[in-house]
């Protein structure tokens, strides 16, 4: 598939299923539709239902197809087949994704290569390659963009007529995440509440955020703040659109390697990233005030595993279970947190 589309016809897009994965994806995304604007067409872009709020907040000059049921893969086959779309490009290395084109007819398609999935494609591309950078330049490669240099900053706007947390003139506002989606992803609760603690006690305001599940976390490293300051329990309390509203008017946010990291990233808040398990060069959040916290030394890093395989003596601690992450403490996060906070006052 070339960079102009000499194929001819409209182009579909498979987005990413996963929050952070889809920001991430966003500068491929309008790479595409710029080079669809030019040769006069406009293109498609499928996507979970749940996740058009970003596709809108990212101003993207595209028709969406939201996806209810993502399972439901011939009821998407019939929502691509509808756009009369004849070319096809997937973001996500789902070999279902790959049956949705192949069933709607679209004469090319373009993905990553993988077991039964490379034979659903027209067009399939070896992935190691890819994996050597950023999963930005895996997306742009894709779409037929830019891979050299640094990857592009992905870029948001804040929700129009949004109404975050209030809070008084000159107040500083962090945002705590403390859940992810895997274990050895997670900063322990304790060291969370010790921050949430000390942020309040020093005048900050702590907003602290979780998604549906989340609500008994958030509740205990919440509890800490309050019990110092000023802190507030939002904990599965927000829709994407609504978390976006919250981050984009948090000063900092202190999180684990989620979604709502590239989201605060994207929509150009401070962010405190603390990285244990993760390929920090391929899936680092992006962005001017970005700062990575973590062990990069350790032996183990990266593991990208959501649950530590790790048994026995670490290696500087007693216990190797989830060392990455016990080995960030306290006051190395606070002093990174106050020279975000210090550099927006300047």
């Amino acid at each position: 598939m070339t960079d102009d589309g000499a194929g001819g016809g409209r182009l579909v897009i498979r987005a990413p299923n996963h929050l952070g994965e889809l920001i991430l994806a966003l500068p491929a995304i309008r790479h595409a539709a710029s080079v669809e604007a030019r040769a006069g067409r406009r293109m498609w872009v499928q996507v979970a239902a749940w996740l058009t709020p970003i596709l809108e907040l990212a101003d993207l000059d595209v028709d969406i197809l939201p996806l209810d049921d993502r399972r439901a893969l011939r009821q998407a086959a019939r929502q691509v087949a509808g756009t009369e779309a004849k070319r096809g490009i997937l973001l996500t290395p789902s070999a279902s994704s790959a049956i949705i084109f192949r069933l709607a007819g679209l004469r090319e398609r373009r993905g990553t290569a993988g077991g039964m999935r490379t034979w659903l494609l027209t067009d399939p591309v070896p992935r190691g390659p890819l994996l050597e950078g950023h999963r930005v330049h895996e997306f742009l490669a894709l779409v037929g963009g830019n891979t050299e240099g640094e990857p592009p900053a992905p870029r948001l706007h804040a929700p129009d007529g949004g109404s975050g947390p209030s809070r008084a003139a000159g107040d500083k506002m962090v945002g705590l995440f403390p859940g992810a989606n895997g274990d050895s992803r997670r900063w322990p609760a304790g060291r969370f509440s010790a921050l949430a603690g000390r942020l309040a006690a020093s005048g900050r305001r702590v907003l602290v955020l979780g998604g549906p599940g989340e609500e008994g976390l958030t509740e205990i490293v919440a509890a800490a703040g309050s019990a110092a300051g000023e802190c507030e329990d939002l904990g599965g309390r927000t829709s994407i659109r609504d978390l976006a509203t919250v981050l984009a008017g948090c000063d900092a946010l202190v999180t684990n390697d989620t979604g709502p990291m590239h989201l605060a990233a994207a929509l150009g808040t401070a962010v405190v990233a603390l990285e244990g398990p993760a390929d920090v060069r391929q899936t680092r959040p992006l962005g001017p005030r970005v700062r990575l916290v973590g062990r990069f030394d350790l032996p183990c890093v990266p593991c990208v595993r959501n649950r530590c395989p790790r048994k026995g003596p670490g290696t500087e601690l007693t216990k190797s279970y989830n060392e990455c992450m016990w080995l960030i403490e306290v006051d190395e996060v606070e002093r990174v947190v106050e020279e975000l906070l210090d550099w927006g006052t300047r």
